[in-house]
């Protein structure tokens, strides 16, 4: 092809391009959404949506959950160390009874063996426990739903004990009547107010994942500490009470492990008889006598909304108040 030739066919091709309208130029069409994308599109607009809220919750349900942590350990701890550091016995007994006219003439009336009397308890005192009643006494003219205290060395618990008309008050109220996730440590409302009364005294405590509470049931999966750290302390106004751990094992709330009334001691025999040999472990030798009471411990799982951990234990020592 000559060169005239190819200069002739630039300029026409040059020509039509300069001559062309937009209509000489095809449009392209859009491509139509179908039904199935505007529907697509919608459900992933409310899942981002669902998944912030989600998100929104789930940051808002650890603070309070913290916050909740934080306010359990103020509430209890400044108690348990009053316990465990025992305050001193100094000026923690009983109050000797005061002269019926103690004015400034009678009491100069008195003689050195009067006085000597007065300041004489009539019974021997146990120091122990009169530290321990003396703070339960100061504690119950605030918390008149207190019922005692509770120590199981190894573990945290080492609280007071509540007791309410029904078993829901305490589920999410601290010893003080706050309203708190971790409640408090309380006896079943069924079980009369005398320790001693009580065949299966029933006390109920959170498993609350912070380790508070009765969390520290969980301890007794080791059989080791089941056979070691097997003392639990129970004081009242009352008297002071010793058990021993006989029995540990995972049941659910139908289970009726938590019975407080039996028609008579044959029927509780039995029934402590068959807590025994639930237990994951065995206590090799142990009988049930004419005059036993047991202490049960329940508390959740966390497995399961109706799981349950459950420790018996079997009174050992008692020492009761002089009345």
């Amino acid at each position: 092809m000559s060169e005239h030739q190819n200069n002739t066919d630039r300029d026409a091709f040059a020509r039509s391009v300069t001559a062309l309208t937009p209509d000489d130029i095809p449009q392209k069409n859009p491509k139509k959404r179908s039904t199935a994308d505007y529907l697509f599109n919608h459900i992933r607009v409310m899942l981002l949506l669902i998944c912030g809220a989600i998100l929104v919750w789930s940051l808002g349900y650890i603070f309070d959950t913290l916050k909740q942590y934080d306010r359990t350990d103020q509430l209890y701890d400044g108690l348990g160390d009053m316990i465990a550091n025992g305050l001193g016995v100094e000026g923690m007994f009983a109050s000797p009874s005061s002269p019926t006219t103690p004015d400034y003439d009678a009491s100069q009336k008195l003689s050195g063996e009067d006085i000597e009397q007065i300041g004489k308890p009539s019974e021997p005192v146990n120091k122990e426990f009169e530290r321990m009643r003396n703070i339960l006494l100061g504690l119950k003219s605030k918390y008149p739903d207190l019922y005692g205290w509770i120590v199981l060395p190894g573990t945290v618990i080492n609280y007071p004990v509540m007791q309410s008309t029904d078993n829901d008050y305490y589920l999410d109220h601290a010893y003080n009547g706050d309203r708190l996730a971790a409640g408090a440590i309380y006896v079943d409302y069924h079980c009369k107010k005398d320790l001693w009364s009580n065949y299966n005294l029933v006390v109920y405590g959170h498993h609350m994942t912070n380790g508070t509470m009765f969390n520290s049931l969980d301890k007794f999966f080791n059989e080791s500490f089941f056979r070691t750290n097997n003392t639990v302390y129970f004081y009242t106004l009352d008297g002071m009470f010793t058990y021993e751990v006989f029995s540990f094992y995972e049941t659910n709330m139908y289970y009726p492990y938590i019975r407080t009334i039996f028609p008579n001691y044959s029927t509780f025999k039995e029934f402590s008889e068959e807590m025994r040999d639930n237990s994951i472990f065995e206590v090799e030798g142990l009988t049930f006598g004419d005059a036993e009471r047991m202490l049960t411990l329940s508390t959740c799982n966390n497995r399961t909304d109706e799981g349950r951990l459950a420790v018996h234990a079997i009174l050992v020592d008692a020492y009761l108040a002089p009345s």
